[in-house]
């Protein structure tokens, strides 16, 4: 007897009210609340597939970022289930998904009600212990990531440091990653995470990331001039043991440079 392999997609956004989740009422098979869930297809090699088509065809949202948990279990069906014939129960692998706050849009064949909730609320609802597990490492990652949260023009996230400990937390979370990073070349600014491949980053998106990240620099408090920006991947980014909190390395960065004018039209704005 065969487990089927599946992924667990719980499903987050950032509000002003604090990070909300989007759980859903289960009529197919049982009646109860879960987190969006799918199984992997075999002609689906990459993970990454199967999250698209599992969050378009069980919420309709778009994901922004795709945290991988590396968390993994299975459990047993209560029943036998006739359209999984063979299959005793099933794997799941936890992925954090962040999207935007949107009405979600349903499959009514499987789902009655879709509600965003904050953590207390998910975990009072939630009908099974593996997935209430799952919320509580979620929830307790996301309380460690409390950077400053930007929204460029073209709608992509991009995160960003505060202070020493924040730069430090930041980058180890995404150091190795292929994600489009920024510092200033002059020590003392942010690092700037953009949660996509950099190659979806356009050269507008560039342009106005580099403007942030260089609008809450110590180079451009101190000189109000133009701000010099490196440009790099997180795959690019190294540590090592005699580095200062916050302080890291970079292979080859590329430099942009920041306009004067455009960055005294953010500080005006934040």
């Amino acid at each position: 007897m065969k487990y089927r392999k599946a992924l667990f997609l719980l499903v987050y956004s950032r509000t002003k009210k604090g990070f909300e989740y989007l759980i859903l009422k289960r009529k197919l098979h049982w009646k109860g609340w879960e987190f969006p869930k799918g199984g992997v297809e075999d002609s689906e090699r990459d993970n990454m597939k199967t999250i698209k088509r599992e969050l378009k065809e069980e919420t309709g949202l778009k994901p922004l970022w795709v945290k991988d948990f590396k968390i993994s279990g299975k459990y047993k069906y209560e029943k036998e289930l006739s359209d999984r014939m063979g299959y005793i129960g099933q794997t799941y692998h936890l992925y954090a998904i962040k999207v935007k706050k949107e009405k979600p849009s349903i499959d009514t064949k499987e789902h009655s009600k879709a509600e965003w909730v904050n953590y207390k609320t998910a975990m009072d609802r939630l009908t099974w212990d593996d997935q209430k597990k799952c919320l509580k490492k979620v929830n307790e990652w996301l309380k460690k990531m409390k950077f400053r949260e930007m929204e460029l023009d073209s709608g992509k996230i991009v995160l960003m440091g505060r202070n020493d400990n924040e730069n430090e937390k930041l980058m180890q979370e995404f150091m190795g990653e292929d994600k489009l990073v920024m510092h200033t070349v002059e020590s003392g600014s942010p690092f700037c995470v953009a949660l996509t491949k950099p190659s979806k980053i356009s050269k507008k998106d560039k342009k106005q990331m580099a403007i942030l990240c260089s609008a809450y620099s110590q180079d451009w408090r101190k000189h109000k001039q133009d701000v010099k920006v490196h440009v790099f991947s997180g795959k690019d980014v190294y540590k090592k043991s005699k580095m200062k909190k916050g302080t890291f390395g970079v292979k080859k960065p590329e430099i942009i440079v920041a306009k004067k004018q455009d960055i005294k039209k953010v500080r005006k704005i934040k």
